[in-house]
Parts: C-alpha cells; sequence; structure tokens
C-alpha cells in the first residue's frame, strides 16, 4: 500500500524531491505523493512540474491521519525551523529518509537517521554517521568515518574525505572539497569550489582555495 507523502517548499528544489521520489516508486512503488506545501494561501493550485501546490501550512492541522513529510528548503537553519515546530505540535507526522536507487550505500556501513533526503549518484564507502534531516544533493562523495550532524545541507559535487566532522545546521557548497580529519562546526559555510584545508569555526564562512574565512 502507497503511503502518503507531502512536500514543504515550492520552488526549485521542491521539484527535485518530488523527481526523486518519483524515481524511488520507479524501483519499487513506495509513495503517494499528494503534492507541494506552500507558504502563502495565494499558492494554492499552482502548478509545479508534475504536482501542484495542494494547500498552504494549515493543511497540517486538518490532516489527521499519519502523513509523511518531506522539508524541501536548502537553507539549514530553515529547515531545523520548520522540523522542529511541526514535530512539536504534531504526533502524526512521519519523516521518512528518502535514498535515490542510484545511491552507492550499504546500509550495514552507514547510519541514518530519519528525514534524510539523499539525491542521485551519491557515493558512501564505510563507517559512516549521519544524523537527521540532512539533504546530501547529487553525486557527492562522503568517504570512511564521516560523521554529519542533523540539518545539514551538502550541495552538488562535494568531495567529503576520511574522518571529516560536519556539524548541525552546516551549509557545504557545489563542488567543495574538505580535506580528512577536519571538521566543520556549528552553522558554518563552505563556499562553492572551496577547498578546506583546516577547521572551520562555528558560524563562519569559508571561501577560495585554500578556504579562507569570510
Amino acid at each position: 500500500m502507497l503511503k502518503d507523502i507531502v512536500i514543504i517548499g515550492a520552488g526549485g528544489h521542491a521539484k527535485e524531491i518530488a523527481f526523486l521520489i518519483d524515481a524511488i516508486n520507479l524501483e519499487q512503488s513506495a509513495w503517494n505523493l499528494l503534492g507541494f506545501i506552500g507558504k502563502e494561501p495565494s499558492e494554492i493550485g499552482r502548478m509545479d512540474g508534475k504536482y501542484s501546490v495542494i494547500a498552504d501550512e494549515s493543511f497540517f492541522r486538518t490532516h489527521h491521519g499519519e502523513l509523511n513529510v518531506v522539508v524541501a528548503i536548502g537553507n539549514p537553519q530553515k529547515v531545523r525551523l520548520i522540523y522542529s515546530g511541526l514535530m512539536k505540535e504534531f504526533t502524526n507526522l512521519k519523516f521518512p529518509n528518502l535514498v535515490h536507487p542510484s545511491v552507492n550505500i550499504d546500509p550495514g556501513d552507514v547510519s541514518l537517521g530519519i528525514g534524510n533526503i539523499i539525491c542521485a549518484g551519491n557515493i558512501f564507502t564505510t563507517d559512516i554517521s549521519i544524523g537527521s534531516f540532512n539533504c546530501i544533493n547529487r553525486s557527492c562523495n562522503i568517504s570512511h568515518d564521516v560523521k554529519i550532524g542533523d540539518f545539514c545541507t551538502i550541495n552538488p559535487g562535494a568531495n567529503i574525505s576520511g574522518g571529516v566532522i560536519i556539524q548541525d545546521a552546516c551549509l557545504i557548497g557545489t563542488g567543495s572539497t574538505i580535506l580528512q580529519y577536519l571538521t566543520v562546526a556549528e552553522s558554518a559555510i563552505v563556499g562553492a569550489g572551496a577547498v578546506v584545508v583546516k577547521d572551520v569555526l562555528p558560524r563562519t564562512i569559508v571561501v577560495g582555495v585554500p578556504a579562507r574565512e569570510q
């Protein structure tokens, strides 16, 4: 039996998560995607690709059955606020891990919390720990003994070397590289294409090759 699921968000990232759900269903039917949840009532009825905005955030107060939810927003801080609010207010919501069928991952070697989005083409090796509510976008390489906290966004093509620790609510830019056994501390941002060669302090932004604090 298909499980109902909705996507919070109504932009390009939300369309990509709909694509991910469709890809999972092609491999093994699992989800009945109801549509997108927008921020404003004026968005209701608007089509975003194959799916429409079916409701605003008031939807969760009127839907009383079990419902699966994924947040398709790229900002880690906003994702944390949304999930925290939903989990405090509603007990009928579930937050599944969504993993594209093309992902190279062994569940015996990679631990996952809940609510993670893992897009196409990612490669995970061994002894990796991933918390909850992270989005790992397309074609990233995650090496041995990496630890990723909660509410992180890792954008396409990032290379995370062995033993790296990425703490909560970090944003890792497209095509960036983090060298082995470094720590990216909470709420830090690594710019696109950056090469991180030393630890990144909390709530800082690093850019460039080698990456330097902005």
